[in-house]
């Protein structure tokens, strides 16, 4: 699949089957991130930790407020996590930036395997504030987990697309 072709097919995924992704997979998912832009190059100021303990992920769902309307989240069933850090006191809200860049990478990277993803962001805020589920992602003093991604398998085929399956304003300025 071209890369266009592939940046259009790329979808959230929220019902994951249990097939689990092998660790060649996640190693190469994971290596995306590390090709995504980062402000002013500072990629030893981010950390990756993929989770894939499913003790971990449980406490984590049972610390997060259930939302009726999203069943089964808030990781969808996905068997592993991938889970974007950044030290956060140096260039305040960049981080974020370049958490969403490194996870849309990885999304990219795992839509071009056939490996369905989806964006996570909402399980983030009660992991901050659960000082023994903070503990457990093993961040260095100053660390912040800011974004991530769920991967894995969908009973449904992923679907291919042409173009893009929404449309935005664009305003030109000559």
């Amino acid at each position: 699949m071209d890369a266009i072709k592939c940046i259009y097919s790329r979808v959230s995924t929220r019902d994951f089957n249990t097939r689990e992704v092998s660790d060649e997979d996640v190693n190469d998912i994971v290596r995306a991130a590390m090709a995504a832009p980062v402000g002013m190059g500072r990629y030893t100021l981010k950390r990756i930790t993929v989770m894939k303990n499913e003790e971990f992920l449980e406490k984590v769902t049972a610390a997060c407020p259930q939302d009726p309307a999203r069943r089964s989240s808030p990781f969808y069933g996905a068997k592993t996590v991938i889970i974007v850090s950044a030290e956060t006191k140096e260039t305040p809200d960049i981080e974020y930036a370049d958490a969403a860049c490194m996870v849309y990478a990885m999304a990219l990277a795992a839509r071009a395997k056939g490996i369905a993803s989806v964006y996570l962001w909402g399980f983030l805020p009660a992991v901050r504030a659960d000082k023994e589920l903070l503990s457990a992602l093993r961040l260095p003093e100053g660390y912040t987990p800011l974004s991530a991604l769920a991967v894995g398998y969908t009973d449904e085929p992923l679907k291919e697309f042409d173009r893009p399956r929404h449309e935005i304003a664009v305003d030109t300025i000559d």
